[in-house]
């Protein structure tokens, strides 16, 4: 089958170096289509499908993809936009297509199911994964076959894969850990992935008894939501290994999680530029809930002095500085952005921007961006993508996003606003941005409050700690 797509990638014109987007939920043909294109030396582009139609917009013209493959469920956002895009096909995975679109199946058809003439190299491109990161515009980290693959043995060394083992791939698949930490190691060791659309808790845990899942990945939000249901109703005997990144977890539940995975349950620290970093089975290490852990087999990782970019200046325990790695599971680059690559390294280190602490006994604490970014239920948003929006509406008069601490999604965006409208009301700006094509859905504010003035230093950027403080000082009650 992969073979097939290869060679029909290749019939439309496609060689290696070129670029192909992907907008579907998880489906047997996305993952067809990503093998077959780096099978012949090109480069799968997956879309996060929860964006907006100009968001979509934006990466495939960053990527300069000559294809865009769909699915069915996301025709809206992709019709909004396809008269803009500068793509050559659309490859359409569903029902009988409308327009000009080609099937996927009558795409794929012709093609022949032997090895396709290929040369391909360790350090060609394998994939572009875009990442919101610090910056408020998508970033294209460009990963090599090489560092997929050592990506892969890394992880599967860290929590112990194996390839009798079975995993649940219930979350997206244009993310770095669904795809490069589970997906694609478990295809490597000959294990078994099954796939589902998304998450819901009911048909997760059905799941494990049906396929006999033995590895399984969560958010922290999607953890508490699996140990908050009544487990007794289902067959989890199957379950081994358990892990969890993006937060932390508070310490009843990850106890919880603890007694859910017999074998191995553990916070995975890492990136879409880096891969796994780090990992603390807290079944080893009951005493260190909450830390992320120790560098992963191959990697190193330094806390540094904050102000500093050399590797050597290292902060002491309980110091709080930045995080470095380096290791061989690093990015390439930022595509099309050779400064910003520049700037993420010094003296061979990436530069998470991760702020972070060591304890006496070398386990690390990730605190937080060194920025303000919100981490909301494994979703990055960026304070600039709300206020950009905020900012065009005309009863706005100043508007700033912070994220407040959220038990669920570990934080929620909210933002702060100077009205120039009095009338102006909650309900009306969260409409406002609802309607937005530039933010998608899970990136509005949850909460708003107005306030007289914007907390900002002297050179007119806002303080967000100061703001974030202030917020929290005016909830009623915390943030569920």
């Amino acid at each position: 089958r992969v073979n097939k797509t290869a060679h029909a990638f290749r019939a439309a014109g496609i060689a290696k170096g070129d670029r192909v987007a992907f907008l579907t939920y998880n489906l047997p043909e996305q993952v067809t289509g990503f093998y077959a294109l780096m099978k012949i030396g090109a480069v799968p582009v997956p879309i996060n499908y929860r964006l907006a139609a100009n968001e979509v917009k934006y990466i495939v013209d960053d990527s300069s993809a000559r294809i865009l493959v769909f699915e069915e469920a996301l025709r809206a956002p992709v019709m909004a936009i396809k008269d803009g895009l500068a793509i050559e096909k659309l490859i359409y995975i569903g029902a009988k297509p409308e327009g000009a679109e080609i099937p996927f199946e009558t795409f794929v058809a012709p093609g022949s199911d032997g090895e396709p003439d290929a040369r391909v190299g360790w350090g060609d491109a394998a994939f572009i994964m875009y990442t919101s990161g610090t910056t408020g515009r998508p970033k294209g980290v460009v990963r090599s076959h090489l560092a997929d693959i050592m990506g892969s043995m890394i992880m599967a060394l860290e929590c112990g894969y194996r390839h009798d083992d079975v995993i649940l791939n219930n979350k997206p698949l244009f993310h770095i850990a669904q795809l490069h930490l589970q997906f694609l190691p478990f295809v490597q060791l000959g294990g078994t992935n099954v796939l589902t659309r998304g998450f819901d808790v009911h048909e997760t845990l059905s799941l494990v008894g049906a396929e006999r899942i033995s590895v399984l990945h969560g958010v922290p939000t999607q953890m508490v939501m699996l140990i908050a249901a009544d487990l007794s109703n289902y067959n989890l005997r199957s379950l081994r290994c358990g892990f969890y990144g993006g937060q932390t977890l508070a310490d009843d539940v990850t106890r919880k999680c603890m007694a859910l995975f017999p074998g191995y349950f553990a916070n995975v620290y890492g990136s879409t530029e880096a891969l796994v970093v780090t990992t603390c089975d807290y079944r080893k290490h009951p005493d260190k809930l909450g830390s992320v852990g120790k560098a992963a087999v191959n990697m190193d990782v330094r806390v540094i002095h904050a102000d500093s970019k050399d590797p050597d200046e290292l902060c002491k325990p309980g110091e709080i500085g930045q995080l470095l790695t380096r290791g061989p599971s690093l990015l390439t680059e930022y595509l099309g952005l050779p400064e910003r690559t520049a700037a993420a390294f010094t003296q061979g280190w990436f530069c998470s921007g991760d702020a972070a602490l060591l304890d006496d006994e070398g386990f690390i604490a990730v605190l937080g961006r060194m920025d303000h970014t919100i981490k909301s239920g494994g979703e990055n948003i960026h304070p600039s993508e709300i206020e950009n929006v905020l900012f065009k509406h005309p009863g706005v008069a100043n508007a700033a996003a912070v994220g407040l601490p959220s038990r669920k999604w570990g934080q929620v965006a909210c933002a702060a606003i100077v009205r120039r409208d009095p009338n102006l009301s909650a309900g009306m700006l969260d409409d406002f941005c609802l309607k937005s094509p530039n933010l998608a859905s899970f990136k509005r504010p949850k909460h708003y409050f107005f306030v007289d003035e914007i907390p900002a230093n002297p050179t007119g950027k806002v303080e967000r700690g100061k703001l974030r403080e202030l917020l929290i000082a005016r909830l009623p009650a915390p943030l569920d």
